[in-house]
């Protein structure tokens, strides 16, 4: 096992290979030796995924309308997000 994986490996791809190998080891039919290398390279594809998960949580975006029929792409402000969201419920309560 290299330790590698691919360079153009995507997160969905990853995460299929990662339940495949996951079925193959509760299988409990593979040999040790198989068995070692699977689960090394799960270990590789959770921790590819986990830094997948976390790089798109840091890419939150909102649409702001920019004219009309035009929309762009903004870096999300959470405070503001938040605190509309807060009042948007507080709001709701009212009535």
């Amino acid at each position: 096992m290299s330790g590698k994986l691919s360079k153009n490996i995507t997160f969905e791809e990853a995460l299929l290979e990662l339940e495949s190998i996951t079925r193959s080891l509760e299988d409990g039919k593979e040999s040790l030796e198989n068995s070692m290398e699977l689960y090394e390279k799960g270990i590789l594809l959770k921790n590819f995924c986990e830094t997948k998960l976390k790089e798109a949580e840091g890419k939150w975006a909102v649409l702001k309308k920019n004219g009309p029929g035009s929309y762009k792409s903004q870096p999300l402000d959470k405070e503001t997000f938040f605190e509309k969201e807060k009042n948007e419920k507080s709001q709701e309560n009212m009535f």
